[in-house]
């Protein structure tokens, strides 16, 4: 599993999460490969199947990036309070 964020400027439907709506600049953990991969294979091969996700409208997000997101809005709570 992966994170990515939501770029696109509006809200995305994502079939492989059960059609929800993911809006924008929203970040969701999403999978890596499609049901039918087959685990042992590598690039190239015909059941390597790895998904892409299109970077007009999706950015891969790594852990820290996530922390540091929630930080800043918990901050931002807390100075409206």
């Amino acid at each position: 599993m992966s994170k990515v964020k939501n770029v696109s400027g509006g809200p995305l439907e994502v079939p492989l999460l059960d059609m929800r709506v993911v809006e924008a600049g929203e970040v969701v953990e999403v999978p890596d490969f499609q049901p039918a991969h087959n685990p042992g294979s590598e690039p190239g091969d015909p059941d390597y199947l790895a998904i892409v996700w299109p970077p007009d409208k999706w950015e891969p997000v790594t852990d820290p990036a996530v922390t540091a997101e929630k930080s800043a809005k918990a901050q931002a709570g807390k100075a409206a309070v």
